[in-house]
């Protein structure tokens, strides 16, 4: 059994004596949990009177006193509210419980994150791979537009759910470890923020020169994931790992590992993951309008994918 992530103990998150289950907390009494990371858990939540159901997320009982964690997840709910757009989740108040732990109030989501698609079915298809990615950029430009940088992107920070017009709708999570223009100083030099699998290598190097092509590293990341169920990095342990991202020792192109992914977006992907930034698409909006022009060079004229993106 691998220690609880609610308080560090050697017992399931269930069993847990600091679950919140049960609590209430601003007129919401807490229900089950729906999941739990290293910094926070998210409950499902109604309210006493009014009935309605939400999600909250709760930072973990044991990070309460860390004043720059708390003011991450402030800023969470702050970015989050302001961007109001339809690909990141609604966002209704926030505040601090009367333990000490701040939280935030949002919408209940119905669906599955890209990680738990992949894992419990398998790859995607490369069509769905790219129609995802579109809307994670899309997602992504709003979000840098505001100056703001996400750092965490990952494949299961991409929720998908149903479209009210067909299909799939991507929501991007957690924005608790983005960077925004007024708040560098929650960035020291030694501190990588992120997730290893997937921060580029200038998040390893220096995080405070870290700019918006870093996410779209993470994108090409997620992307590999996602057509390959795997990740592009052969590893040992973690200081191997983190060695590999430094050093930008990786596999660029899926199609070596999965002949069906179309050669545009193979080189599509290939580029996005360039060691140096310089070299990676310049922003969201120019990777999008790379994976929406896919039929423009085709899967046929690799020569010309190859100057476009100088493989």
């Amino acid at each position: 059994m691998a220690d609880c992530q609610l308080c560090g103990s050697h017992h399931s998150e269930d069993a847990c004596p600091q679950t919140r289950t049960g609590q209430v907390i601003d007129n919401y009494v807490v229900g089950l949990l729906l999941g739990v990371g290293g910094i926070a858990a998210v409950y499902t939540a109604k309210h006493l009177k009014l009935g309605r159901e939400i999600a909250i997320k709760v930072i973990h009982k044991r990070w309460a006193k860390d004043a720059e964690l708390s003011q991450r997840f402030i800023r969470e709910a702050r970015e989050t509210a302001a961007l109001g757009h339809p690909a990141f989740v609604t966002v209704f108040d926030a505040g601090t419980t009367v333990d000490g732990c701040a939280y935030i109030e949002m919408d209940k989501l119905h669906g599955r994150d890209l990680y738990a698609v992949r894992t419990t079915d398998g790859p995607l298809a490369p069509d769905r791979v790219a129609s995802i990615a579109i809307q994670v950029l899309d997602a992504l430009s709003v979000l840098h537009a505001r100056g703001t940088i996400h750092r965490d992107l990952k494949s299961s920070n991409i929720y998908l759910v149903p479209s009210d017009l067909g299909g799939e709708r991507v929501i991007l999570l957690d924005l608790g470890f983005a960077k925004t223009n007024d708040a560098l100083a929650l960035t020291q030099k030694d501190q990588m923020l992120g997730t290893p699998f997937y921060i580029s290598p200038e998040q390893y190097l220096d995080p405070t020169l870290v700019d918006a092509r870093a996410d779209l590293f993470s994108l090409g990341i997620v992307m590999w994931e996602a057509l390959v169920g795997d990740f592009p990095y052969e590893w040992e342990n973690k200081r191997d790992l983190l060695a590999k991202v430094m050093h930008g020792k990786l596999e660029r192109h899926p199609a070596a590992r999965r002949p069906d992914v179309p050669a545009w977006l193979d080189g599509i992907i290939a580029h996005v993951l360039a060691h140096k930034r310089e070299d990676r698409f310049e922003s969201a909006v120019a990777m999008k309008a790379a994976l929406e022009a896919r039929g423009t060079s085709g899967p046929d004229k690799p020569g010309l994918l190859k100057r476009m993106f100088k493989l």
